[in-house]
């Protein structure tokens, strides 16, 4: 029985999308290692821009993991955007930065990752949201 559960859980995860929005590429595969080795499907972007093409498009993440200093479109950029569009608003933002983050932006984001990240956070906030 408890088998059932875990598989039943894992295949609920592989049908769920997580997008990943980071212009490092080094970072950005690392970091779809670690979500899909948690039983994710993941997408990516290298901007917001693309981002939010890709949503625009009909991609419907459970979360977005959203580096918040990018060329093109910044995270910021990015949030200033998918609030105004109705039909993105309830997606999920995890904002993940090495920079000074600033408490007015807090309550913005669904929830605030530090990098370099640490792997047991991600997997809690990503159990959280997903």
């Amino acid at each position: 029985m408890n088998a059932k559960r875990s598989s039943a859980s894992t295949t609920e995860k592989s049908t769920k999308t997580i997008l990943i929005v980071d212009d490092d590429e080094e970072f950005r595969r690392a970091l779809v290692e670690i979500v899909q080795a948690e039983g994710f499907r993941v997408e990516t972007a290298t901007n917001g821009m693309d981002a939010l093409d890709r949503l625009r498009w009909g991609l419907r993440p459970c979360a977005v993991l959203l580096d918040m200093q990018m060329a093109v479109m910044t995270g910021w950029d990015f949030r200033a955007e998918q609030g105004r569009d109705p039909t993105l608003t309830e997606i999920p933002v995890v904002a993940m930065t090495a920079g000074y983050w600033k408490e007015r932006d807090r309550g913005d984001y669904a929830a605030r990752i530090a990098k370099p990240i640490d792997v047991q956070e991600l997997k809690a906030t990503l159990a959280k949201y997903c």
